[in-house]
């Protein structure tokens, strides 16, 4: 009879002829699923990674600290809970011949439909699975297999070194992007090459990522090649040289010299942060994992790079797409990256006629769960539309009652999908712990914000149908089909008897303006940046009954009282092009500029006429001004900005430049409302 011991040697001898990974799936009650793991864990006698809920003898460890590292044996717990952020995270530090032991019920809750469907997914594999009193499963036979030396495939990760190194060697303004998925040596390329720099004699680089453990892999790579007593878990340096980590906002702020700037995981820093960077810098490489446990880089080759082409038109690309530290066709990661949706979509680009019929349709988990191509599908558009979507949103969109998808669809194609999240609905008294801040609830974004935030006591009363997330075909882009998508929504929401329909989001000009133009008012904006955006997230609202237009009124009466104040302080960084969309909601009134035309004829100094001059920015239409010159009068006028750092942010050539412009301008400014109030 076969035993655990030569089933083990079994699937061991095979992983070493194919340097593959395998998945053992042990399936029945728990105490019997801890008592076989353990008994795996001391026959192979080897280091190993435990993630999630362990026996007492077993140190679990959060799979978020394992990240960079390397192992032969993981054990995942999943016996309650499929958690797909923990399986893609930790999947990656198993080395090829390694084994992923997922503990896992015999049978799982109906309602847990995400788990059926990953339950379904890995039986289409050739895992291994033992189940509780049922023999041992046979693979194939150990004799007609032999051992294999498995050499790197390192002529890629050579030729990526060449192009790192080609970034300070070459011409100024032609940054590098490299991109990958896990395992292909990215972050030990990025470190090979900076070392190598180092002894050609450059002097400084600057590593910048999301946060120091990201940058572990790279900095343990340029240790090795480097002297090791100048080694530090996070910089190098000796008398002349020194690799340093310099996080995203120190570096923005403090604008540190160096020869190159690398930048890993890029797609995990806020856009407007790596445009920044790169319009500073002359010597850049960015770095990206395109698909992962950390969310897609789709959005940030989307959006970012299509940035960068404008600000440095000669940027440079290279893949990397041959797998180090595992084999090729790896089942493992075959299954991470299609069963869990992180590759892009397998289908291809729809094909919108806009003369030809176009339906929308709600969807929901049995469609999902029994259609795994349209499940690809609508998932591969949300992974596109959003670089942060993660496993744990796969789950959410199968499992998540509150969440209502649709899609749009041409010729039984997906042009488009959304999530709607119903909110709110809370009784009175829940309500009123949640606006003395004693209670939290989840799940409740918006109708807690404007009940805790907003300090409107029985906002979380009323119904709320939230746009968690919209999202067209890249390709269809600027077709109207968001707008059609969105009034099609907005009309299913007041079908089912909600108060408001609503958005939360970081706050960009394209996409406020998108809202605004669907009659969307403001109700709240951030007064801090979001750490993964670093924009600041704003709510639109749109009512849809008697009672919602009533507190509309009464939320945006308030909005719009303290918005002066707060881009004075904390708003005083927001974008101005954002302040531009904010003032086109505000209803403008008759202000008086009779002291103004002494300020720009110089008879009265600006500290003397500043509340004229915010009365005027509030009730005039900023639209006759150039786009710099609204820039210039928010920032100075209502966001308060030092001259100084107007004149840096904008190459003026001092305080009186500065003046000069800003007296121009609102003379124009006056002169357009005294057109505009001559032909009314």
């Amino acid at each position: 009879m076969k035993t655990l011991l030569n089933l083990l040697d079994d699937i061991k001898t095979s992983l070493n002829s194919t340097n593959h990974r395998q998945i053992l799936r042990l399936q029945g009650d728990l105490a019997w699923c801890y008592q076989q793991a353990e008994s795996i864990i001391a026959l192979l006698n080897e280091s190993y990674f435990w993630c999630g809920t362990s026996p007492t003898t077993i140190n679990a460890v959060p799979y978020k600290k394992i990240l960079g590292q390397e192992t032969s044996l993981l054990i995942i717990n999943a016996h309650q809970h499929f958690d797909g952020n923990q399986f893609a995270a930790s999947e990656g530090t198993v080395r090829g011949g390694g084994l992923i032991i997922l503990l896992s019920p015999i049978s799982i809750p109906a309602s847990d439909h995400f788990y059926h469907y990953i339950n379904e997914q890995l039986s289409r594999y050739d895992f291994i699975t033992i189940q509780q009193d049922l023999p041992l499963p046979c693979i194939a036979n150990s004799n007609d297999l032999t051992k294999t030396v498995h050499h790197l495939n390192l002529a890629q990760q050579s030729l990526a070194i060449e192009a790192i190194i080609k970034t300070v060697s070459g011409h100024r303004r032609r940054p590098l992007v490299l991109t990958a998925n896990r395992g292909r040596g990215k972050s030990a390329a990025l470190g090979i090459a900076a070392a190598q720099l180092l002894n050609s004699g450059v002097n400084s680089i600057i590593v910048c990522a999301p946060s120091k453990q990201a940058s572990f892999t790279l900095f343990k790579h340029v240790n090795l090649l480097l002297q090791p007593e100048q080694a530090k878990p996070f910089s190098y340096n000796n008398d002349k040289q020194s690799i340093q980590f310099i996080a995203a906002d120190a570096l923005l702020s403090e604008k540190t010299k160096c020869d190159l700037l690398i930048i890993d995981e890029a797609a995990a820093l806020p856009v407007p942060t790596l445009e920044s960077l790169v319009r500073h810098y002359s010597r850049v490489v960015f770095s990206s994992t395109l698909h992962g446990y950390e969310g897609s880089g789709r959005g940030f080759a989307l959006r970012f790079q299509k940035k960068l082409s404008e600000i440095a038109p000669q940027w440079r690309k290279f893949h990397l797409d041959t797998p180090i530290r595992w084999n090729d066709n790896d089942p493992v990661e075959h299954f991470t990256l299609n069963q869990l949706c992180l590759t892009n979509s397998p289908f291809e680009i729809p094909l919108y006629i806009p003369e030809q019929k176009i339906e929308f349709k709600r969807i929901d988990h049995q469609q999902l769960t029994s259609n795994t191509e349209l499940l690809h599908e609508v998932f591969s558009l949300l992974v596109m539309a959003h670089y942060q979507t993660k496993p744990s949103d796969l789950e959410k969109l199968l499992n998540d009652p509150s969440l209502s998808s649709f899609v749009i669809t041409q010729k039984q194609r997906v042009l488009g999908v959304a999530l709607i999240n119903t909110e709110g609905n809370i009784e009175e008294q829940l309500c009123t712990d949640i606006w003395n801040g004693i209670r939290r609830i989840p799940g409740n974004l918006i109708a807690q914000s404007l009940t805790f935030h907003s300090a409107f006591k029985l906002a979380g009363t009323h119904k709320f149908a939230r746009v968690q997330r919209i999202a067209i075909h890249p390709s269809l882009h600027n077709q109207g089909l968001g707008k059609q998508f969105m009034h099609y929504l907005i009309n299913w929401a007041q079908q089912q008897q909600f108060d408001h329909i609503c958005a939360s989001f970081g706050a960009t000009a394209d996409l406020l303006c998108f809202w605004q133009q669907l009659s969307f008012q403001s109700l709240r904006i951030g007064l801090s940046k979001d750490a993964s955006s670093g924009t600041h997230s704003i709510i639109v609202n749109q009512s849809l009954s008697q009672r919602g237009q009533e507190l509309q009124q009464k939320i945006t009466q308030q909005f719009q009282q303290q918005l002066p104040i707060q881009l004075s302080r904390q708003l005083q960084q927001m974008d101005s092009k954002v302040v531009a969309c904010l003032l086109t909601e505000r209803q403008k009134q008759v202000s008086d500029t009779s002291n103004l035309t002494s300020y720009i004829d110089g008879n009265l100094g600006y500290e003397f006429i500043e509340y004229e001059l915010v009365d005027l920015m509030l009730n005039s239409d900023l639209s006759c001004l150039t786009q710099q010159q609204q820039i210039i009068t928010i920032q100075k006028i209502l966001q308060n900005n030092s001259w100084a750092d107007i004149c840096k942010q904008h190459n003026l050539t001092g305080k009186s430049q500065a003046h000069r412009y800003l007296k121009d301008t609102i003379k124009q400014l006056i002169l357009y409302k005294e057109e505009i109030n001559e032909i009314r």
